[in-house]
């Protein structure tokens, strides 16, 4: 009987595991590190970062990182950092400049690769966001991300954010299958700044997103969609889209994370060949 108990705990305890991990939200509160890559410096950039992420590992820094870099605009690369809380930013904070840390002198170095770089603080809005669960299960599958950085007017917040749930609500009505979250910037970018995540495991995506498009716009209806476009009007002043490609190297994820596609997030090196040796000239025979 004893035994038949622990089996059924052990089988309650792995549902419940398994449902924590269907159901987590994404984090409270969003560190991004950007840093503005020097022109033909990105493969130096990505060994000095891979030394920051390992540096991460051997001191267990207190966040998980999520590198990735720019295939369009500027030559960028970003650092997500997720936390449950600013306290948790702080802890951070604390462990970079801890004296026995390695961390400033790997980011001396590591200023040589780039121009300039900036961070900022974001709030996770659940209410702005599309079927956050599945952005949780689909980010450690995915290859790439967009990501829309939009801002509207000075005290026309709440015409952007009615853009944003009327186009959450048409998303839930087509049936959408691009899970988007959304950040609200708090620190580090003027006010009104938003963020939209949507990680993709293949362009191909991409290919199906005026599909997408046309269907929400349906969803909506005439009346909501004439509302929807005079919320756009005065609520966003402007609208910039960059598509990133994600960097294991450049990343310090969790072993759950790590377990969803370990092939990609834990890619193998193998050793350099060892050039075969020079064959000896051969002596003149002797006169």
């Amino acid at each position: 009987m004893k035994l038949v108990l622990l089996a059924a705990a052990g089988v309650l305890c792995a549902a419940a595991s398994q449902l924590a991990a269907q159901t987590a939200a994404p984090p409270s509160v969003l560190r991004i590190i950007r840093e503005d890559v020097k022109q033909g410096k990105d493969s130096a950039h990505r060994n000095s970062e891979n030394a920051f992420m390992v540096e991460a590992a051997v001191s267990h820094y207190p966040a998980h990182v999520i590198g990735m870099t720019s295939i369009t605009g500027t030559g960028q690369a970003w650092f997500l950092e997720g936390h449950d809380s600013f306290d948790a930013v702080e802890k951070t904070l604390n462990a970079f400049g801890a004296t026995d840390s390695k961390f400033a002198q790997l980011d001396e170095l590591d200023a040589e690769y780039r121009t300039s770089s900036r961070s900022w603080l974001a709030i996770y809005r659940s209410d702005l966001s599309y079927h956050p669960e599945d952005w949780m299960q689909n980010f450690p599958k995915a290859r790439f991300v967009s990501v829309d950085l939009i801002r509207s007017p000075s005290g026309h917040e709440a015409d952007l954010e009615e853009v944003g749930h009327i186009i959450a609500d048409a998303e839930r009505k087509s049936m959408s299958d691009q899970p988007v979250v959304v950040y609200q910037v708090v620190s580090g970018l003027p006010s009104g700044t938003y963020l939209l995540f949507r990680p993709m495991t293949s362009l191909k995506s991409l290919d199906s997103e005026a599909d997408r498009d046309r269907a929400m716009v349906q969803a909506m209806g005439d009346t909501t969609a004439k509302r929807f476009a005079k919320a756009v009007s005065e609520g966003i002043t402007s609208s910039e889209r960059l598509l990133f490609g994600l960097e294991p190297r450049m990343s310090y994820v969790s072993k759950e994370f790590i377990a969803a596609d370990p092939d990609f997030w834990t890619p193998k090196t193998e050793a350099p060949k060892a050039k075969p040796r020079p064959k000896a000239a051969a002596k003149p025979p002797n006169q």
